[in-house]
């Protein structure tokens, strides 16, 4: 599955560039893991990606493990693929081709695959400077009932961890890093104008609702990275 225009941009642009390397006109992240595995070992391996929202927050290294596949207790083989600087735990792609995260030997699913949680992060890229809103309270579908009025065409991605974008605003929708069953996924509204946030039915509704400007006092790279 070849990644979008935006993405190929995004990893030339913000993470080829930066580690010296050529940019490329497309890229294929092919689905059969093995290829996938010495595609990322070969060309990507060490190559930083930032994200400016959401789970994966911060800077994620592509790592592939040398200590090759692990057995979860459910019976799940996954191959850690990539290490977050702030979270602790692994990305991990499993043997169907699925991605999801590991902390201490359990699998987690999160993208139906390697090219999905790409597209996620070069998502949040596209998003630097607008105001991304989250609460405890807000829903999927209702975020999305309430900035799609008076817009047409939106745009969707994902499948487990998913968007529904506009010209001016997206929603997206990720599980908890932890797996929790008991716990709602993590919604985000992002909008480029707070004016559509401000003095909103919808946001005076929800419980202690936060807003933050993306891209502001986003952290350095880490120096055992560079």
């Amino acid at each position: 599955m070849k990644p979008t225009a935006e993405s190929v941009r995004f990893l030339n642009e913000e993470v080829r560039a930066p580690r010296g390397l050529r940019e490329v006109p497309s890229i294929d992240f092919p689905s059969e893991t093995g290829a996938l595995i010495e595609l990322l070992s070969e060309e990507w391996e060490g190559c930083v990606l930032p994200c400016y929202g959401g789970n994966y927050y911060g800077w994620t290294r592509i790592s592939v493990s040398r200590g090759g596949w692990t057995s979860s207790p459910e019976g799940d083989e996954f191959i850690r693929i990539a290490e977050n600087h702030d979270a602790p735990c692994a990305i991990v792609l499993r043997r169907d081709g699925r991605v999801g995260v590991s902390w201490s030997g359990e699998y987690t699913d999160m993208f139906a695959g390697f090219t999905e949680f790409v597209e996620t992060v070069a998502l949040w890229s596209t998003l630097r400077g607008w105001t991304a809103l989250e609460s405890h309270g807000l829903r999927y579908s209702a975020a999305v009932e309430f900035v799609s009025r008076g817009r047409t065409r939106p745009e969707t991605g994902g499948s487990l961890t998913r968007w529904t974008r506009f010209d001016d605003a997206v929603v997206l929708e990720e599980p908890f890093l932890t797996g929790d069953p008991d716990r709602p996924p993590r919604v985000h509204v992002v909008v480029a104008d707070p004016g559509l946030l401000a003095g909103s039915d919808f946001v005076k509704s929800l419980p202690y609702p936060i807003s933050s400007t993306l891209g502001q006092g986003f952290p350095e790279l880490p120096s055992r990275w560079v």
